[in-house]
């Protein structure tokens, strides 16, 4: 490596700090490797990429019924429990533990509604 920096200047103007190759210029500012850079951005972002821990088939092609919000919200849980620790994972695992009560309390209603409907139904038929 070598002791002296780079020629080129970065976007603001000011003289780049990065150590120079042969050609005198960083990997970074030299134009004859910039198919090494695009390789690097590449295995970089490829490095980053975190992979899928749910089975996105499962998921329904329309939300229509609570059954398939819970669906959507199980495959959001899956995908979440395998992301690295951080106060963002937290707070998106609070978010769709909401979301299950939520989904519950609106399946609950229906399920409660229904049996009212139901009865009422019923009762009708008793007085005919």
């Amino acid at each position: 490596m070598s002791d002296k920096k780079c020629k080129a200047n970065t976007k603001t103007g000011e003289e780049c700090k990065a150590f120079a190759n042969e050609s005198g210029f960083c990997f970074t500012h030299d134009a004859t490797r910039g198919r090494e850079r695009a390789i690097a951005r590449r295995n970089g972002g490829l490095a980053t990429k975190q992979p899928h821990y749910a089975d996105a088939s499962v998921l329904p092609s329309s939300i229509r019924k609570i059954e398939d919000v819970l669906i959507v919200l199980d495959y959001a849980l899956q995908e979440s429990i395998g992301l690295d620790n951080s106060i963002q994972r937290g707070r998106l695992l609070v978010s769709i533990a909401h979301a299950y009560l939520e989904a519950l309390k609106v399946g609950e209603m229906e399920a409660r509604l229904e049996a009212v409907e139901m009865t009422l139904k019923l009762r009708e038929k008793q007085k005919k």
